[in-house]
């Protein structure tokens, strides 16, 4: 059953770390030269100790299960830093297998040799297995290296998402002060425009009383009327 990581809670590292826990290494089948692993693609036989980085990476552990979790848990900058680490790590990890595979084979020869219970075949297989370990030794170095580059990379740019969402929360904050402040001007204007037209119904009504009052001045300077208000 697939194990929730929830990285809402966790450091991009703790996330990495939790997934490379994940990573199994799976032994080859059989013994000796004639140990194989089946390929997963094909089904084929495949011999242990001549399998390259990828074959290693995709028959001789579970990274290839690993690698459809990953993609369905994670996007963005997660995605990719998991998944580069994984990918060296898992590689990392079966060719240790390998490596140590190939020295217990090489140092059983070897014993052979001392017991003088060997023949020229066997000598072949030892220097065939020293070319090997060297072989693996190299691969392993420079897939270290170039995923190395690629992690910093990737640390990098989450750390500058990281920085820019800092700046935008601070924006929004800033944002929603000045909306505040915005909101509270617009409740002045309100105000001070219902009192307007408050104050310019009042003015009207008044008007109509001075009008209505210089009218009746008017009648009774001209036919003696008296008010009666």
């Amino acid at each position: 059953m697939p194990i929730t990581i929830n990285t809402q809670q966790l450091t991009l590292q703790e996330v990495i770390q939790n997934w490379k826990d994940r990573i199994v290494c799976h032994p080859p089948r059989g013994e000796g030269a004639e140990a194989y692993l089946i390929d997963s693609s094909t089904g084929d036989r495949l011999k242990y100790i001549e399998a390259n980085c990828d074959s290693l990476r995709h028959n001789a552990t579970n990274y290839d299960r690993l690698l459809i979790e990953i993609k369905n848990k994670h996007t963005g900058i997660y995605k990719e830093a998991v998944l580069n680490t994984i990918k060296y790590e898992a590689t990392r990890r079966a060719f240790k297998a390998q490596h140590e595979w190939i020295h217990q084979s090489y140092q059983g020869l070897i014993n052979n040799v001392k017991n003088n219970n060997f023949d020229r075949q066997m000598l072949l297989k030892i220097d065939s297995l020293n070319k090997t370990v060297a072989l693996r030794d190299r691969e392993l170095k420079k897939l270290k290296s170039e995923c190395k580059g690629d992690l910093q990379e990737l640390q990098t740019a989450y750390k500058k998402l990281q920085r820019q969402l800092a700046q935008e929360q601070k924006r929004r904050q800033k944002l929603g002060v000045s909306n505040k402040s915005l909101g509270a001007y617009k409740g002045h204007f309100r105000r001070a425009q219902k009192k307007i037209a408050t104050l310019k119904t009042e003015n009207k009504n008044l008007r109509k009383q001075v009008n209505l009052l210089e009218f009746k001045a008017k009648k009774v300077s001209m036919g003696g009327i008296t008010t009666d208000s």
